[in-house]
Formats: structure tokens, C-alpha cells, sequence
């Protein structure tokens, strides 16, 4: 079964594999700058597609973060400074992206799934708090000169996703048996 596993962001990661064998892998960015109709119109005919094109029939995306991410500057004794790590605007256009890969996958007739970040760490690497440069040197295994860590972590996600579908299949063929 084809599938496919999408980090998605300002830069998105795309990995399309066959079972274990990679058929397409890059991190892609919509074009149009601050202009979120052209970054969407952008996204959603490349997202389609890359679907289209390879014939997935199954897709997972990270979950989009869900509470706003602050850094916390300590200003004196006592005194910490918490500001936000990205703006209210790259939070809506994460959630449009999210939006928009649901609705192209779902008019392609094409599951989705969503994963938490560290449920498919945890299937990929082992461990649920890797950081990115260690799902890359994992996906540098599987693709060799890979540089992208946006499209190692779509490695990541798309590996996460054939576990899914196997397990899946294996409860189907036993729950036949009993």
C-alpha cells in the first residue's frame, strides 16, 4: 500500500512510500510570502498533487501544536518575560494548512490519520522526545544524502503510519481466526 506522511508547516515535509521504499521525499515550500490565499492556493494544488500522482491511499500528518510554545527570559531576580515563539498568524496558517490537506485527502477518497509528534518519534526512532537531527540521521539510513530535516520527519510519520496499518491488518486476520 502506497501511503504518505506530511509534516506540515511553512516548509512541509512529504514522504511517499511503498512499504519500506521511499518513492518521493522533499520538503516543500508554498510560495506567496505573507499572502496566506496564494501560500493556501500554492499548498493545496502541490498537496493534491503529490497524492494524486503517486496514488496514496493513506495518509498521516503531525497534529499541528495545539497550546502556544513561550520562551521565558528572565529579566531579574524573580522577574521572567513570557513571549510567544511564533506569532498568531503562523498558528492560523498551520491550522489552514492542517484544513486544507484534510479536505484535498478526503476529496481524493484518501484516509487520513493524525499523530501526535512524539507517538511517531516514538515509532520511528524509539524515543518519543528525539530531536530533529536525530529523525534525520534515522531517515539518512532509508535515504541516503537526505538533508532536510522537514522531510526526515515526513520519514518519520509515514514509518509511524505502515506500523499503524500493519498492526491494523494483523487484528483484522486474527479477529477473522477467532
Amino acid at each position: 500500500m502506497i501511503v504518505g506522511g506530511f509534516d506540515i508547516a511553512t516548509t512541509t515535509g512529504c514522504a511517499i512510500l511503498n512499504g519500506a521504499k521511499p518513492l518521493h521525499v522533499e520538503a516543500f515550500r508554498a510560495l506567496g510570502g505573507t499572502n496566506d490565499g496564494k501560500v493556501y492556493t500554492t499548498f493545496r494544488h502541490w498537496f493534491r498533487d503529490v497524492l494524486k500522482r503517486f496514488e496514496v491511499a493513506c495518509i498521516a500528518i503531525e497534529e499541528p501544536l495545539r497550546t502556544p510554545r513561550v520562551n521565558a527570559t528572565k529579566l531579574k531576580e524573580g522577574v521572567v518575560e513570557l513571549t510567544p515563539k511564533a506569532s498568531m498568524d503562523v498558528y492560523l496558517r498551520l491550522y489552514g494548512l492542517r484544513a486544507i490537506a484534510i479536505q484535498a485527502a478526503h476529496g481524493l477518497n484518501v484516509r487520513v490519520e493524525e499523530v501526535n509528534q512524539s507517538k511517531w518519534r516514538k515509532s520511528f526512532t524509539g524515543n518519543g522526545h528525539a530531536t530533529k537531527e536525530e529523525s534525520l540521521a534515522l531517515a539518512q539510513r532509508i535515504v541516503p544524502g537526505l538533508t532536510s530535516e522537514d522531510a526526515a520527519e515526513a520519514i518519520g510519520i509515514a514509518w509511524h503510519l505502515n506500523g499503524v496499518l500493519r498492526a491494523e491488518k494483523l487484528a483484522q486476520q486474527q479477529a477473522l481466526l477467532l
